[in-house]
């Protein structure tokens, strides 16, 4: 997992712990996870008895501040406890979860919280073990590139009902740094890919949008092979202010309720208008 830098750390929210720098479009990747949480629990709370979990592998100090406007903004486990889940599960390295712990401490919810320190790829059997068997699992899958590996993804589903809400770096992650993993061995991009087939992807030509879209095509026919349903197309891509892309914001599931919540949670952008011409995939 990516550390805080000194300079992050140095940076306080309004309740004198430390937060991580982002930008405006931070706005954008929280309208649609609040969307989605909401649509979801109040969806299936009741066909699953209230066995609801929430799992963040990357889950962050708690707060986040705009670069600029100084704006403090709640990070995903602090939105996450808005909402109806029977435990939540917060991963994180242990100078980051430390704050995370200092900042929820006094939470009604806190005795429903466990805290994992470590890298998720290393700690996911723990993750597994936190986490009841016979629940329904929401997992936030958020890195700040491509730290997440794939075979981590593998093994936290298996056996398990488990949905995928995913941050896919593929802008800051993959694009830029694409040329170099091509000239390079590439185990960074192998390794959050599953396989080394990205390059053939890359081989085929084509403009940088091109050879992206293939990889990231290859990437959802890998949670296609997990057993979950198409998810191609209903993708939200995240970009700064300057109109480049950041990463897609992906959802998965092995149930059409998943996929029927995820469309009405995308209906209108965070932009407040409304889709256009938005084609169903399954």
């Amino acid at each position: 997992m990516l550390q805080m830098t000194q300079t992050e750390l140095a940076t306080l929210a309004s309740d004198g712990l430390p937060a991580r720098l982002t930008g405006q479009w931070v706005h954008g990747k929280k309208y649609y996870f609040c969307r989605y949480l909401d649509i979801m629990t109040h969806g299936v709370g009741r066909k699953w008895q209230g066995k609801l979990a929430y799992v963040d592998l990357f889950s962050g100090p708690g707060r986040s501040i705009v670069r600029g406007s100084q704006e403090v903004v709640d990070g995903s486990p602090v939105l996450a406890l808005n909402y109806e889940f029977a435990r939540y599960i917060f991963v994180d390295i242990p100078e980051v979860l430390s704050c995370l712990k200092k900042r929820l401490a006094g939470h009604p919810k806190f005795s429903q919280i466990v805290f994992i320190e470590g890298d998720c790829n290393e700690v996911i059997e723990e993750v597994r073990f936190a986490s009841p068997a016979d629940h329904l699992m929401l997992a936030f899958i958020d890195p700040t590139g491509l730290q997440i590996r794939f075979r981590t993804i593998q093994r936290l589903v298996q056996n398990r009902s488990v949905d995928l809400l995913m941050t896919l770096q593929f802008g800051m992650g993959i694009r830029l740094n694409l040329n170099q993993y091509i000239k390079a061995e590439g185990a960074k991009l192998t390794a959050f890919l599953g396989n080394a087939e990205w390059r053939k992807d890359a081989s085929e030509g084509g403009s940088a949008s091109h050879v992206l879209r293939r990889i990231k095509n290859r990437y959802l026919h890998h949670l296609r092979e997990l057993g979950y349903l198409p998810v191609q197309d209903r993708e939200i891509d995240i970009r700064n202010d300057k109109n480049v892309l950041l990463y897609f914001i992906a959802f998965a599931s092995r149930h059409p309720l998943g996929g029927k919540f995820w469309r009405e949670a995308i209906k209108i952008e965070w932009t407040g208008q409304r889709q256009m011409n938005y084609q169903r995939q399954d």
